[in-house]
């Protein structure tokens, strides 16, 4: 009986391995910024059509939740999180080896104003924050990225103080805001222009003005326990390629690598007046069905107006 079950776990032992090879998957888990989900997701779609024999499997947060996670689990393969700040903190614990901020950086968000449907508040620019009675969404820095931009924002315009005494949200992600904009919570809020995008048949859009508008640098790195090393360096490359730049910037981000930033990371000049028009256009085109909806007017944001406007029009 022993000498029987000795051979079978001898076959077993032998087979294993080849099962693995013939039919089991590289299962990538890449952390990445809950705001990223939507281009990430669609990069994904394209990476594993290519690579059948390979599954990204996201974690997505919000990005002050990543650095205990990775720090307790010592797992993942890739890390975007979404703000430059969370990826250097872990590059500073040993997490990250091969980080260039030179190269590494795919795509860049842009903060931009949203308000509910119609603007009831009459928000126009970023000091009507601190006017009494507005209601404020915040973005909680410690779990959130976006929360750090409203603070260095609202300091930076000497109102922060006021628009602390305003807020009625303290979000953990961004979704948070972008809901609390869509369902009439708050009066306004700060988002990433790729979560703008999301929201544009209940939301209005205003751009800010230069010295207050922040470009957020992306940066996208390997992380040094990877169980799929060079597989996660392939997909690294991917998402640095011109190819996934324009996906990314389907989904409303800046691409463009020459915007002129302040020491703080505001913006210096007009370089993301184009996409911000856009941007603004294609609210506009989502809740106007008579609004022409060309790369003139919304530039490469044509995908997702029509998608919103199927949805308007099933009433979904």
């Amino acid at each position: 009986m022993m000498q029987k079950i000795s051979v079978l776990l001898g076959i077993l032992i032998l087979c294993a391995p080849i099962t693995a090879l013939s039919g089991d998957q590289k299962a990538l888990l890449f952390h990445a910024g809950v705001g990223q989900r939507s281009s990430l997701n669609e990069i994904k779609a394209v990476w594993e059509e290519r690579h059948p024999d390979q599954k990204v499997n996201f974690s997505y947060k919000g990005s002050g939740y990543f650095i205990a996670d990775i720090t307790r689990s010592r797992q993942g393969d890739l890390f975007m999180p979404g703000e430059e700040f969370y990826l250097l903190q872990a590059k500073e614990r040993g997490f990250v080896e091969n980080y260039n901020p030179e190269t590494d950086i795919p795509a860049y968000f842009v903060t931009v104003i949203i308000t509910p449907k119609g603007n009831p508040a009459n928000i126009t620019k970023i000091e009507d924050f601190a006017r009494p009675g507005v209601r404020v969404g915040l973005g909680n820095p410690k779990s959130c990225a976006v929360g750090i931009w409203h603070e260095k924002t609202f300091k930076k315009a000497g109102i922060w103080e006021q628009v602390q005494k305003n807020a009625v949200l303290s979000a953990k992600c961004i979704p948070e805001l972008g809901n609390a904009a869509q369902h009439r919570a708050i009066d306004a809020t700060i988002v990433w222009s790729t979560t703008a995008v999301l929201y544009l048949r209940d939301v209005e859009i205003i751009p800010i003005e230069h010295q207050y508008r922040g470009i957020i640098r992306l940066p996208v790195a390997t992380l040094k326990f990877a169980r799929f090393n060079e597989e996660a360096e392939q997909l690294k490359a991917f998402i640095l390629s011109p190819e996934a730049r324009r996906i990314f910037h389907k989904h409303a981000y800046s691409v463009d690598p020459r915007i002129p930033v302040d020491e703080q990371s505001f913006c210096l000049d007009g370089t993301t007046d184009r996409d911000m028009g856009h941007l603004v256009n294609a609210a506009r085109a989502v809740k106007d069905e008579s609004f022409p909806v060309t790369a003139e007017t919304v530039g490469d944001l044509i995908d997702e107006v029509e998608r919103q406007r199927k949805t308007l029009r099933a009433g979904t």
